[in-house]
């Protein structure tokens, strides 16, 4: 009898708590359907302003780049910066501008790609003001649950830091052969992308976000593999990101682990920063078989 007393709170209480736990990851995966679906709109209507036959093209490495306009509208023409770095049109983003992917890196993993697609986001950068990405990356040698455990502000020797390199996007020998991912994305580093660029902002906290992302850099800050929690010193790439923004646009006593800016005030996905209010598309870039089709936002002069 005191066994049975004791069982029935404990399964009501596990009743309970699966319950929760169903109601929670129903509510979860509505939210993320909606962001998803928002997304693909935003996208869609991006691609859609763009001329139907390109400007010019070029031919790089085999690979035919179409380049398709699109013509500057209301905020897009306040910031007259080009989408690209370079004339030559091949290195994509300014200074603090976002290259993300909804794509994950392990298209040749069944349900672990589907699931990382749909509620996070393949990845994203942060290009500073030569040119090169500042990266939160969890893809390395180091034992991932050494690194969940380790405190973040301590010295480590893990390659699962953030790291800066040069802009591989565009790159048409990202990717070998040999790799797993190369059946599916082919040369490139993914074969969907966009870049982003942030509103009404200054210089000024365009170069103090790629400033946060600097110091974290040569910090060597983990990644956060628990995304929502240990949020104190380790990063993933689109909070990195979120954060960087964060520390120049919102007020330091209104600053929290999980970012007020670019997002939905909680942990920032792909799609949150696609649909976030203070970002908007400035190019968006599909690859299939031997053409790579850019539609991006027209240069000034060419207004």
């Amino acid at each position: 009898m005191f066994l049975l007393k004791i069982k029935k709170p404990l399964l009501r209480y596990m009743k309970t708590s699966a319950l929760v736990v169903i109601a929670g990851l129903i509510y979860s995966l509505g939210g993320v359907i909606r962001l998803d679906i928002e997304a693909t709109q935003n996208i869609q209507h991006f691609i859609s302003r763009a001329e139907e036959v390109p400007s010019h093209t070029q031919n790089i490495n085999g690979y035919t780049f179409e380049y398709h306009t699109v013509s500057r509208e209301t905020f897009e023409l306040e910031d007259e910066r080009d989408v690209f770095y370079d004339n030559e049109k091949t290195k994509l983003g300014q200074t603090g501008d976002i290259i993300i992917t909804q794509q994950s890196p392990f298209p040749n993993v069944p349900i672990i790609h589907q699931w990382i697609t749909f509620y996070f986001g393949g990845h994203a950068s942060l290009v500073n003001e030569d040119n090169k990405l500042y990266e939160a990356t969890g893809i390395g040698s180091s034992n991932i649950f050494e690194v969940m455990l380790f405190p973040g502000n301590k010295t480590h020797d893990f390659d699962i830091s953030l790291t800066e390199s040069n802009n591989y996007w565009l790159n048409t020998n990202r990717r070998s052969e040999s790799n797993p991912a190369y059946p599916y994305y082919g040369s490139f580093n993914r074969n969907e992308f966009l870049v982003l660029r942030v509103k009404d902002v200054t210089e000024a906290q365009r170069l103090g976000a790629v400033r946060y992302a600097k110091n974290l850099y040569e910090k060597e800050a983990l990644y956060n593999y628990t995304f929502f929690l240990d949020v104190q010193y380790k990063y993933y790439c689109t909070d990195m990101i979120s954060r960087a923004y964060q520390d120049v646009m919102v007020p330091t006593q209104r600053q929290t682990g999980y970012a007020q800016a670019l997002n939905d005030r909680f942990i920032t996905s792909v799609n949150d920063l696609i649909n976030s209010e203070d970002t908007y598309i400035t190019s968006y870039i599909s690859i299939k078989d031997k053409t790579v089709s850019i539609y991006y936002l027209e240069d000034i002069e060419e207004v």
